[in-house]
């Protein structure tokens, strides 16, 4: 390639225009100029952005695009002829987007999510050193850097192990409300079918804040903080912590708890949808322990102390009365 082309190529790398362009394509085009080609894009590219900004990808999508394109169709040279002219006349529009764009790429971080499906808790660990659990039916998204600000995005619940960071608090943001930390160890559940976000402290010491009415609460080890999604109503009392953290150590305890709650809890611990009968009554409060027992045991379980008899098809619980209660009555 000579210095004329090479002047030929600079002008329309500086200044795009229609008139040069089938010229440079041609220049393009002919693959003895790829050595020339690429020492004048490693200098404008220099030239035009201090930043670096990784666009591998997408100069990969491109290629494959216009490979796949040649692949499936080889007897269409036209067709691969403006595919090749396309990456070039995309060049310069690359390099102008880079030297435009450049800081808001570098900055922009990407998104992590970690899933737990319904009948199982998940183990994580995030890019600070924090460690947690996700509960049956949870999700966590959070930035892969976590560099300035150190957010997580939770629905569902979590048990989270924060790693001290006195610069840097740690937030988990739900729907409702929020927990602010710098190092502890506590519980959120929010899930979205449930009315109340319920945050658990272990350890350390958290500040719970209500997002409806914008007021907050601190919580010191071994208090709760329970808000009302509804009514935006915030309590927070003395509790037993095992009873709401033992879920991730594959435990799942009541003590005195309504029938309701332990059929809403056994729902997301085996992944089921449990029906109630209309004409069944459950006033019991129950206390116990699940660990290992299948979902027929713990059903089997139940109908030991509550007047039920159950069938279950697939995924689906059905709970009804028992015949014994409906021939007294």
């Amino acid at each position: 390639m000579n210095e004329t082309d090479k002047k030929q190529i600079d002008r329309y790398f500086n200044s795009p225009s229609p008139d040069n362009e089938p010229a440079v394509a041609g220049l393009f085009l002919n693959d003895e100029n790829e050595t020339d080609l690429k020492d004048l894009a490693a200098q404008h590219w220099e030239h035009t952005s201090s930043e670096k900004v990784d666009l591998r990808h997408t100069l990969r999508k491109i290629h494959f695009l216009i490979n796949s394109r040649s692949e499936t169709r080889p007897r269409n040279k036209l067709l691969l002829f403006y595919s090749r002219v396309a990456a070039v006349l995309f060049i310069p529009l690359l390099i102008a987007g880079i030297y435009l764009t450049g800081r808001i790429v570098t900055r922009e971080s990407s998104m992590s999510e970690i899933r737990a499906p319904k009948g199982s808790r998940v183990q994580f660990t995030l890019p600070d050193g924090s460690k947690g659990y996700l509960n049956g039916g949870s999700q966590l998204t959070y930035t892969t850097d976590f560099t300035s600000e150190r957010n997580v995005f939770l629905s569902g619940e979590g048990y989270f192990e924060v790693t001290k960071d006195n610069g840097h608090p740690f937030t988990v943001r739900t729907a409702f409300a929020d927990v602010v930390v710098l190092g502890t160890k506590f519980d959120v559940s929010a899930y979205g079918s449930d009315q109340e976000i319920v945050t658990t402290l272990e350890e350390g010491r958290v500040r719970v804040i209500d997002k409806k009415n914008n007021s907050s609460a601190s919580l010191y080890p071994g208090e709760q903080s329970r808000i009302n999604i509804v009514t935006g109503e915030m309590l927070h009392h003395k509790v037993n912590t095992q009873l709401f953290t033992s879920w991730k150590e594959e435990m799942l305890r009541f003590d005195n708890a309504p029938f309701a709650d332990v059929v809403k809890k056994m729902e997301r611990w085996y992944g089921i949808r449990i029906t109630l009968d209309k004409r069944l009554q459950y006033s019991d409060n129950y206390t116990l322990t699940i660990k290992t027992e299948s979902l027929r045991e713990m059903l089997q379980l139940l109908s030991l102390t509550t007047p039920m008899e159950y069938e279950i098809k697939a995924n689906n619980v059905f709970i009804y009365p028992s015949k014994a209660e409906n021939m007294e009555k």
